[in-house]
């Protein structure tokens, strides 16, 4: 499965990083909620973003004073990434990597691992998370934001439940213009939460950032993401979990 994702951002990164067009920033949500201010103390820490993309996130903790290791499954994600970092001028590692196999970082290596947007991809949580626990060291926090569960089977337009909340696991999607599909995986919040706990974590707080107010949304580029369903529904999951 890994090297289907590998495969499309691969094929999209540019189109992406062009649609996209993220501010230097912790992206959290993407859709006018900004950073939520939850990766605010991180001078002098080792953090690892598990799956930089075009470096948006990591930059942006690099200027707050982090010790930043990136990486991604895409080397075309990661010209991006180090373009930007020299942009601004900023010293961050970032490396070609798979967020389930991270085997050239030594235990406890890690004060922050983080990630916005990104486990949509992965499809085998547990090996993830329990390899983030094992990089980090004791107290170490681990941070993330994902599409929420809920949020993924409800159409933008209709707003209808299209999908049974309780079919997991792998999803295609077909692009026209495209040699290769979009391949997703879709997971349960309990499945995340247990995931983090059987991997070691403490997880300390959920967040489903969102008002009643579409006046307070900006909508996803691709139409998916619409203002009005978003003050209905959260549209972001995110987790605050720590290793013991």
């Amino acid at each position: 499965m890994t090297e289907e994702v590998e495969d499309w951002w691969d094929a999209t990164a540019d189109a992406f990083q062009e649609a996209i067009d993220l501010d230097v920033g912790v992206n959290w949500t993407g859709f006018g909620h900004g950073d939520l201010e939850l990766l605010t103390d991180v001078e002098d820490d080792a953090v690892l973003e598990l799956g930089c993309g075009g470096g948006q996130c990591s930059v942006a903790l690099a200027k707050r004073g982090a010790d930043v290791t990136g990486i991604d499954l895409s080397e075309n994600q990661l010209v991006h990434a180090r373009a930007l970092a020299d942009g601004h001028d900023v010293d961050i590692d970032v490396r070609k990597g798979s967020v389930t196999d991270l085997e050239e970082f030594d235990d406890g290596s890690y004060d922050v691992a983080f990630n916005a947007w990104v486990f949509q991809w992965v499809e085998d949580l547990a090996a993830c998370f329990e390899e983030t626990h094992r990089v980090l060291r004791p107290g170490g926090r681990f941070v993330f934001s994902l599409p929420h569960p809920v949020y993924d089977v409800t159409e933008g337009g209709s707003h209808e439940v299209s999908e049974s909340y309780f079919e997991t696991g792998r999803v295609e999607i077909t692009h026209d213009g495209m040699d290769v599909d979009q391949v997703l995986f879709r997971h349960t919040v309990s499945d995340i939460v247990n995931a983090l706990v059987d991997a070691g974590f403490v997880v300390e707080r959920m967040h489903e950032p969102g008002t009643p107010n579409p006046d307070d949304y900006e909508p996803g580029p691709w139409g998916e993401y619409t203002p009005a369903l978003m003050s209905k529904l959260p549209a972001v999951l995110i987790l605050e979990a720590r290793n013991e």
